[in-house]
């Protein structure tokens, strides 16, 4: 019974998380209401209250649910150690593009936090994650390009600085631009090969190792 409880109690929280997503998609955080969140979830609104104080912490936990496409990169880089640091860095990349186009509540996450959510004082826990986040993504993007130009397979027409800052910038431009609904544009084609084209540019040509090993 006790079990049985904490199941039920489970199934009323993920209900509230999943109207919550769908009714701040459509309507945005500010205009939506707890009452209007628990209509869609078919609950009472107590219900949504004694799993969730307010409507600060229904977000938070409803953010909770997803990696952000900057924390999945981190994950894939802190697991990689191989002596290719350029090729890690591109397939992370690509793999969290291809992640973005084909998961629909990343999507949905990812377009409330962007473009259905206002910044104000009280979301401030939501907007130091995503801060932090890109703080973290740029720097790890540093040391990969650091790496790779100790290992001399960095292009002399790159410093590592700017190429992380370039990469960082294409990676948030092509989530951004794809989110905004462009019709023209289509992550896992286009978008994967903005960043295979981005790598070509800033990795060191073979023409170039040649003349380094001569």
């Amino acid at each position: 019974m006790v079990r049985r409880t904490k199941d039920d109690a489970e199934k009323t929280r993920d209900a509230i998380l999943d109207a919550a997503e769908k009714v701040f998609y459509k309507h945005g955080v500010t205009r939506t209401s707890l009452q209007e969140i628990a209509l869609a979830a078919e609950v009472t609104r107590g219900a949504v209250y004694w799993h969730f104080k307010d409507k600060i912490e229904l977000c938070e936990a409803m953010l909770n649910r997803v990696l952000l496409p900057y924390e999945d990169i981190l994950i894939r880089l802190e697991e990689s150690d191989s002596a290719t640091p350029l090729d890690d860095l591109k397939q992370a990349n690509c793999e969290s593009l291809k992640l973005m186009a084909k998961d629909k509540r990343r999507q949905r996450i990812m377009t409330i936090l962007t473009f259905r959510c206002e910044y104000v004082e009280e979301m401030v826990a939501m907007m130091e994650r995503r801060r932090q986040c890109k703080n973290n993504m740029r720097q790890a993007y540093l040391r990969s390009f650091e790496r790779a130009h100790k290992m001399k397979m960095l292009s002399p027409d790159w410093s590592p600085a700017v190429a992380a800052t370039s990469l960082a910038a294409l990676m948030g431009g092509l989530i951004m631009g794809w989110l905004e609904g462009r019709k023209d544009f289509d992550l896992l084609t286009s978008g994967v090969a903005c960043i295979d084209a981005f790598f070509t540019s800033v990795a060191l040509s073979p023409k170039d190792m040649v003349k380094k090993t001569a």
